[in-house]
């Protein structure tokens, strides 16, 4: 048996975390900035529950559809919400450019109704240097007891092989009940990144189930140094309507509940919220939304 080549041995343990490139100047190894713009494509994508009763649009129906919406626009990045063990399963095969990240928040014990807030990466520009799972709780480092425990957040710090870029990632899905529970979980998360060294760049997305830029979870979000991908577009695209009911937007409503929210040095040249559907068929209960940032 031959060893592995000297450039995929490196690849191998940069991604399992043992070291940092050494090549790079200590403040890049540090977590500074390097001065080499990156754009990154990022897709946030609440695909809806293998376990719905959706009838007609149950997964085996949509599943394909999917995969094909998240190819045709071949992100970098993809935050899921939703997830179920088979839907990873399914995605990680349709998906081979992409590995995945994360962890089964344990509701049900983690049988039937349960969720995965996975990241998907390009396994062949990104490398997770560090990554890790917190419960949005009173005890974000463990899971909560019970039968229903809290929803959780999946982060990981990624670092971009060819340039040397470090971006923080944050994928999440909000509790359906508004009012505090929201409002904790927005502070816990906005905290948590308060808290990274100065001047990362972070991209926090997910199904938030608060309107953006009106609701009180938005602005607690955004309260402490985030700003939303699609007000800062220098480019909108679709509606801003992201949940659906599998139908296309309605006129004039609007409602962002999916965001993906940046921090640090970031620009954002356009935003877009996917209308995909084949012979009326749609991909998920929610548009998928895509942001084209520059890391700067």
């Amino acid at each position: 048996m031959t060893g592995a080549p000297a450039s995929r041995l490196y690849r191998l343990i940069l991604a399992s975390g043992l070291l940092l490139p050494t090549g790079l100047p200590a403040q890049d190894r540090a977590g500074g900035v390097p001065d080499n713009p990156l754009p990154l494509d990022v897709m946030s994508f609440n695909i809806r529950t293998a376990a719905g009763r959706d009838g007609e649009n149950a997964w085996p129906f949509r599943k394909e559809l999917v995969a094909e919406t998240i190819r045709s626009y071949d992100p970098d990045l993809i935050g899921l919400q939703e997830a179920l063990s088979e839907q990873i399963e399914f995605l990680e095969r349709a998906l081979p450019e992409h590995r995945w990240l994360g962890v089964d928040r344990g509701l049900n014990g983690g049988n039937g109704l349960s969720e995965f807030t996975p990241i998907f990466y390009r396994y062949t520009e990104l490398s997770p240097i560090k990554s890790g799972t917190f419960w949005l709780s009173d005890t974000p480092d463990v899971p909560s007891p019970g039968r229903r425990p809290s929803r959780i957040v999946t982060w990981a710090r990624f670092y971009h092989l060819e340039t040397g870029r470090q971006v923080y990632v944050f994928n999440t899905h909000f509790s359906l009940r508004r009012g505090e529970r929201q409002l904790r979980s927005a502070e816990q998360l906005a905290s948590r990144i308060a808290a990274l060294p100065p001047g990362s760049s972070v991209v926090a997305m997910g199904d938030f189930n608060a309107i953006a830029e009106t609701s009180d979870t938005w602005h607690v979000a955004t309260s402490r140094g985030l700003r939303d991908a699609w007000v800062m577009a220098e480019e909108q695209r679709g509606p801003a309507l992201t949940a659906n009911g599998f139908e296309p937007p309605s006129e004039g409503w609007e409602g962002r509940i999916d965001w993906v929210l940046v921090g640090g040095p970031i620009s954002v040249p356009s935003m877009q919220t996917v209308v995909y559907e084949k012979d009326g068929r749609f991909p998920s209960d929610h548009y998928p939304v895509v942001a084209r940032l520059v890391l700067e």
